[in-house]
């Protein structure tokens, strides 16, 4: 279905139904959703970087530590419970819509919705199940009290991106963004916060549990109108044909979108393991303050998603050239004023968490890091790019050679060199991923999402013959 689509598309050019009109925006209203979105993520990312000063402060060293490697457990199994599904309504639910389809689109959000519980449920039970391991956690007395409350986090963390992406998709920025980005963050420092003024002193699996709990009321909301709207509407069964591709496209777009961030928490496990827990404490520091420079560009993509999927299917490549180029020439505008401050200010904010993070070891990790999100956001949103344009295999394959490759570099050079050695085989993964997947979207589809991109701004369109095999 996707090739004939495009097919048809290069042939005939942009479709101007009102169907698609209604679901593409001007570069004017693009931009200012973009801002809005940049707001939230700014806001989200400065309280996330709060919440976690917050819980450092409630517990000592060694509790941080589990906490952090918790967290980043339950995050890394939450990214593949979901099954892809955030992305795949992001990719589904603007093609339908824009060639007017809605009974198909209100179908696809209901076996969504269907697929996203189940793999949450199973991944859930599968943490669980980890926990009752014989030997598994021997040295770590809390090991199944921890597993329990991961399960219940990943759970949380899953729903909560699933549920985002589905109000994304339907162009309801605002409402997809706000319970996970600010309302539970907010929330959760808030709790900490009278937990601190009352000279509470938390555990690890304590503090999970209460950032779990808060999460799930959070979106509470949210999942009650996405379910709601989902029942009441009128759907109408997939064909086979829409089955087929639902599931083709639900198996790249599960890889591509687990393996990226599933990669930095991997890494704060294998420091966790290789350099014990007070180590990983500073590297999840590390790596959660770098997520920083890409803010911008995350922002952005929150609104740049459902326009990508809509204009390339309708046959409008020059405006998906246009909108990918302005935002890689934004957001590396200000991931580099970011990275300039980590060289200036990474003392202090380090310390913030703890004042034994402020070392030169870790000034120069927090840098390292720094630079290959540097490099990524030169490359704009390539990632969704290639998600949505039916090129998710092929990220894919890139994504598993390199990151195989990374992870053993990682655990190498972490031995040998410590964090700094870690910092410089995590960031070398995402710029050679990231080079690698411009250069696929360059000869696949003849697009160039990154800041020197524009000369192809006017090209001509792809001739069929480049999008035989996307699917």
């Amino acid at each position: 279905m996707d090739e004939n689509i495009s097919n048809r598309s290069a042939i005939s050019g942009a479709d101007t139904s009102p169907a698609a009109d209604d679901m593409r925006m001007s570069i004017a209203t693009l931009a200012r959703n973009g801002a809005v979105a940049g707001v939230i993520k700014l806001a989200s990312a400065g309280l996330s970087f709060l919440m976690f000063v917050a819980v450092a402060m409630v517990m000592d060293g060694r509790q941080f530590g589990l906490y952090s490697a918790t967290y980043a457990g339950a995050s890394l199994v939450s990214f593949f419970a979901s099954v892809g599904q955030q992305s795949t309504v992001l990719r589904f639910w603007p093609q339908y819509v824009g060639l007017g389809d809605h009974s198909s689109a209100h179908g696809m959000m209901a076996r969504a919705i269907l697929v996203a519980l189940a793999g949450l449920v199973g991944s859930s039970l599968l943490i669980l199940m980890v926990g009752y391991l014989p030997f598994v956690g021997k040295g770590t007395p809390e090991w199944l009290s921890l597993c329990v409350a991961a399960a219940v986090l990943s759970f949380a963390l899953g729903w909560s991106e699933f549920t985002s992406g589905a109000f994304r998709a339907k162009n309801a920025l605002i409402s997809g963004l706000l319970p996970r980005d600010i309302i539970w963050r907010a929330g959760t420092i808030a709790a900490i916060a009278a937990c601190h003024s009352m000279h509470i002193e938390m555990s690890a699996v304590a503090a999970t549990y209460l950032t779990a709990l808060l999460l799930i009321l959070s979106v509470v909301p949210q999942t009650l109108l996405l379910v709601r709207d989902t029942v009441r509407a009128r759907r109408g069964p997939l064909t086979e044909g829409q089955k087929r591709e639902f599931k083709t496209v639900t198996l790249g777009l599960w890889g591509v979108t687990s393996l990226p961030p599933a990669l930095g928490q991997v890494s704060t496990l294998l420091v966790a393991v290789i350099l014990g827990p007070e180590a990983a404490g500073a590297i999840f520091v590390a790596d959660r303050t770098t997520r920083f420079v890409a803010l911008a560009l995350n922002g952005i993509n929150q609104a740049l998603a459902p326009q990508i999927s809509s204009a390339f299917y309708s046959g409008d490549r020059a405006h998906v050239q246009r909108i990918t180029n302005l935002a890689a020439l934004g957001s590396f505008a200000i991931a580099l004023c970011v990275l300039a401050a980590f060289w200036v200010f990474g003392g202090f904010i380090l310390s913030m968490f703890n004042p034994t993070y402020d070392t030169p070891t870790m000034r120069a990790t927090l840098v390292i890091f720094g630079i290959g999100a540097t490099f990524a956001t030169a490359c704009g949103p390539i990632e969704i790019l290639l998600q949505l344009t039916g090129l998710q295999h092929a990220l894919f394959k890139v994504l598993v050679v390199v990151n195989i490759l990374g992870l053993g570099a990682t655990a190498v050079t972490t031995y040998f060199f410590g964090p700094i050695g870690a910092a410089v085989s995590i960031a070398g993964t995402v710029i050679a991923w990231t080079a690698i997947a411009v250069s696929i979207a360059r000869r696949r589809i003849g697009i160039n999402p990154s800041v020197f991109g524009f000369t192809m701004a006017r090209a001509a369109p792809v001739p069929s013959v480049m999008l035989k095999g996307r699917t």
